[in-house]
């Protein structure tokens, strides 16, 4: 079985990893793919500086999964990818990866509120090829 975890540097998407990792040690061989999604903005001049600030967020991200991944003693594999919607990203991941499984976080870093799935989360939900397995809250 394959897990894909979309990750953002949030610890919405650390307890996700965490389950997910958890998952598949409890259910071997199942092989876990963590994915960084960056949203690609119009080129503007602000816009570029903003890109550049995101894609270093996603790369740190990644590090910190992986971190997180090899600590937890599990086999994985790392994925970055760029496009207009960060959900669109996660979806078409999951397609061409052919993944089993989606394990994301309710909120990412924009969550406002706790009373309300994020929107990224809700998005992969509605338009997920497979199932997907939302993580909430951090304890």
């Amino acid at each position: 079985m394959k897990l894909l975890v979309p990750v953002d540097g949030s610890p919405y998407a650390l307890k996700a990893l965490e389950t997910a990792c958890d998952w598949a040690k409890s259910h071997p061989p199942a092989e876990v793919l963590i994915l960084a999604a960056v949203p690609v903005l119009a080129e503007l001049e602000e816009g570029r500086y903003i890109a550049e600030k995101l894609e270093k967020q996603a790369i740190t991200a990644l590090a910190q999964a992986k971190a997180k991944a090899q600590e937890l003693g599990v086999s994985f594999s790392t994925l970055i990818a760029k496009g207009p919607s960060v959900a669109e990203e996660i979806v078409e991941a999951a397609k061409r990866e052919q993944v089993d499984l989606i394990v994301i976080g309710s909120r990412g870093l924009g969550a406002k509120t706790t009373y309300f799935l994020g929107s990224t989360a809700s998005k992969v939900v509605a338009y997920s090829p497979c199932s997907v397995m939302v993580i909430k809250g951090t304890d």
